[in-house]
Protein backbone atom coordinates (compact mmCIF):
# COMPACT_ATOMS: atom_id res chain seq x y z
CA UNK A 1 0.00 0.00 0.00
CA UNK A 2 1.12 3.75 -1.48
CA UNK A 3 -0.17 6.57 0.72
CA UNK A 4 0.31 9.82 -0.60
CA UNK A 5 -0.37 13.58 0.46
CA UNK A 6 -2.58 15.65 -1.97
CA UNK A 7 -3.26 19.61 -1.69
CA UNK A 8 -6.77 20.68 -1.26
CA UNK A 9 -7.97 20.91 -5.06
CA UNK A 10 -6.09 18.00 -6.04
CA UNK A 11 -7.91 15.69 -3.61
CA UNK A 12 -11.13 17.69 -4.26
CA UNK A 13 -10.64 16.50 -8.17
CA UNK A 14 -9.37 13.15 -7.57
CA UNK A 15 -12.86 12.52 -5.64
CA UNK A 16 -14.58 13.54 -8.50
CA UNK A 17 -13.37 12.07 -10.76
CA UNK A 18 -13.42 8.78 -8.48
CA UNK A 19 -16.88 9.00 -8.06
CA UNK A 20 -17.84 9.85 -11.37
CA UNK A 21 -15.55 7.14 -13.59
CA UNK A 22 -13.96 4.56 -10.88
CA UNK A 23 -15.77 1.06 -10.45
CA UNK A 24 -16.99 0.60 -7.01
CA UNK A 25 -18.53 -2.02 -4.57
CA UNK A 26 -21.01 -2.21 -2.38
CA UNK A 27 -20.26 -1.96 0.76
CA UNK A 28 -16.30 -1.02 -0.17
CA UNK A 29 -14.31 1.87 1.13
CA UNK A 30 -12.06 1.54 -1.84
CA UNK A 31 -12.77 1.76 -5.90
CA UNK A 32 -10.84 0.72 -8.84
CA UNK A 33 -9.66 2.40 -11.97
CA UNK A 34 -8.51 1.01 -14.96
CA UNK A 35 -5.32 2.32 -16.47
CA UNK A 36 -3.94 1.95 -20.12
CA UNK A 37 -0.43 2.89 -20.16
CA UNK A 38 2.06 2.13 -23.40
CA UNK A 39 0.06 -0.71 -24.46
CA UNK A 40 -0.14 -2.34 -20.93
CA UNK A 41 -3.60 -2.40 -18.81
CA UNK A 42 -4.10 -1.95 -15.08
CA UNK A 43 -6.79 -1.71 -12.72
CA UNK A 44 -5.60 0.35 -10.27
CA UNK A 45 -7.87 -0.17 -6.49
CA UNK A 46 -7.60 3.14 -4.08
CA UNK A 47 -9.19 4.55 -1.51
CA UNK A 48 -9.55 8.02 -0.40
CA UNK A 49 -8.06 8.70 3.17
CA UNK A 50 -8.41 11.79 5.97
CA UNK A 51 -6.73 14.61 5.62
CA UNK A 52 -6.52 14.76 1.98
CA UNK A 53 -4.61 11.27 1.75
CA UNK A 54 -5.07 8.76 -1.13
CA UNK A 55 -4.02 5.18 -0.65
CA UNK A 56 -3.65 2.98 -3.16
CA UNK A 57 -3.93 -0.27 -2.06
CA UNK A 58 -3.13 -2.79 -4.80
CA UNK A 59 -2.72 -3.28 -8.89
CA UNK A 60 -3.40 -5.79 -11.17
CA UNK A 61 -1.20 -5.71 -14.65
CA UNK A 62 -3.73 -7.36 -17.53
CA UNK A 63 -1.43 -9.42 -19.70
CA UNK A 64 -4.00 -10.00 -22.54
CA UNK A 65 -2.99 -12.52 -25.80
CA UNK A 66 -4.28 -15.51 -26.58
CA UNK A 67 -6.96 -17.50 -24.61
CA UNK A 68 -7.89 -16.15 -21.09
CA UNK A 69 -5.94 -13.41 -19.88
CA UNK A 70 -3.03 -13.44 -17.27
CA UNK A 71 -2.51 -11.46 -14.28
CA UNK A 72 -0.16 -9.85 -12.61
CA UNK A 73 -0.60 -8.81 -8.43
CA UNK A 74 1.30 -5.60 -7.62
CA UNK A 75 1.13 -4.48 -3.86
CA UNK A 76 3.75 -2.46 -3.21
CA UNK A 77 6.97 -1.09 -4.68
CA UNK A 78 7.78 1.70 -7.29
CA UNK A 79 5.17 0.29 -9.73
CA UNK A 80 2.41 1.26 -6.95
CA UNK A 81 3.44 4.34 -6.56
CA UNK A 82 3.87 4.90 -10.52
CA UNK A 83 0.47 3.59 -11.44
CA UNK A 84 -0.87 6.44 -7.98
CA UNK A 85 1.07 9.66 -9.72
CA UNK A 86 -0.23 9.31 -12.81
CA UNK A 87 -3.50 8.73 -11.93
CA UNK A 88 -3.18 12.02 -9.47
CA UNK A 89 -1.34 13.82 -12.66
CA UNK A 90 -3.23 13.15 -15.58
CA UNK A 91 -6.49 12.05 -13.98
CA UNK A 92 -9.31 9.51 -14.85
CA UNK A 93 -10.42 9.57 -18.48
CA UNK A 94 -14.06 9.15 -19.33
CA UNK A 95 -13.63 6.26 -21.71
CA UNK A 96 -10.88 4.51 -19.69
CA UNK A 97 -12.56 3.94 -16.40
CA UNK A 98 -15.95 2.13 -18.74
CA UNK A 99 -13.34 0.01 -19.61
Amino acid sequence: MIIRQLKAKQYEYLSHQLKCYADSEPFSASCTVNLRINHAEYQLKVQLENRNRVAALQALRIHRGKGSPDYELIVSGVLLSALLEILINQGIQEGQAAG
